[in-house]
């Protein structure tokens, strides 16, 4: 290899090795530089709690179809009974819950972890014990350890939804905690 030759090659490394190392600088600064807008924006801003709900009319039609379902299953409880019930005498109630279910998520909704759990995913099914839905506990742990129970509903379309239930007997969801809202206030002042 001739020596200008040796020197071009050598030049097009060094070319290489600054460009990537411009690039990783660039990457540590753009990290640093987001690092301190996180920090000026919760030193300026105070978190301020929403005065009205985001997509409020999709809410309301979401919780609007959840009662009239889960009274279109109760009405046709008390008329027909629980035999007729679990078969398929509930196709109406269905109706407004899959309905429901297609309206959040066009809507892109979060649901309140109390109404997804007492939806059956795969037939939208209001899940009620002894109706449409049976209910056990499961330890399919070796020793049986209590830790390991499992709540399992299993709706008459053959869906199971599993629920730990032996890991903290006092867990309370986020939601249902009685000071989140309390929280969300004191951070907005």
């Amino acid at each position: 290899m001739s020596a200008e030759c040796y020197s071009d090659t050598k030049e097009v490394t060094e070319k290489k090795q600054v460009s990537t190392d411009d690039k990783t600088r660039k990457i540590q600064n753009k990290g640093q530089q987001s690092k301190k807008m996180k920090e000026r924006v919760n030193k300026n801003k105070p978190l301020k709690v929403p005065r009205t709900v985001p997509k409020k009319d999709h809410c309301q039609r979401v919780t609007y179809l959840y009662k009239v379902g889960s009274l279109m299953l109760s009405k046709q409880l008390e008329k027909y009974g629980s035999e007729t019930a679990s078969k398929s005498v509930d196709t109406l109630s269905r109706k407004y819950f899959n309905h429901m279910d297609l309206v959040s998520k066009k809507a892109v909704l979060k649901l309140h972890p109390d109404m997804k759990r007492t939806l059956c995913k795969q037939c939208s099914r209001l899940l009620v014990e002894g109706v449409t839905c049976s209910t056990r506990v499961v330890n399919k742990s070796k020793k049986r350890l209590p830790h390991c129970d499992v709540l399992e509903l299993t709706c008459t379309c053959g869906t199971a939804k599993r629920f730990p239930v032996g890991m903290d007997p006092e867990y309370t969801l986020f939601s249902e905690k009685d000071t989140v809202l309390y929280e969300m206030e004191d951070r907005a002042r």
